[in-house]
């Protein structure tokens, strides 16, 4: 079965007001998460969630020189916050389940970018 990344971007503004959400907030948003993990347990063949951008770091080249630069800051806004390897018959398929991921409802800013593998 062909396989695909889902990589997941959350609202901005929704992760930034992550640390000043009650308890019981986070919570229900992690048993969103969950039931959608769930329901796919079969489908998802790896991923990760990733660190906050505080913790990351970009390498390019500039005159032939490494250099390294804080956050994931390519070219935009967008927050990556992990990736999923699922299994699915076709991108339609792989596209249908990507809609049902819980934190596209966070906010105009959240999203999921599809990708099929080279495998």
């Amino acid at each position: 079965m062909p396989r695909f990344v889902l990589f997941t971007y959350p609202d901005p503004d929704y992760a930034s007001r992550w640390l000043d959400m009650t308890e019981a907030e986070r919570q229900a948003e992690i048993e969103r998460h969950n039931v959608w993990f769930a329901k796919y347990r079969e489908r998802i063949k790896g991923g990760e969630q990733l660190a906050w951008p505080k913790l990351v770091r970009t390498v390019r080249v500039r005159s032939d020189q490494p250099v390294v630069t804080d956050g994931p800051f390519v070219e935009g806004k967008e927050l990556l916050g992990g990736f999923i390897v699922l299994e699915a018959e076709d991108m339609d398929e792989a596209c249908a389940i990507a809609m049902e991921w819980p934190a596209l409802h966070q906010g105009p800013g959240a999203a999921v970018h599809v990708e099929a593998t080279g495998a």
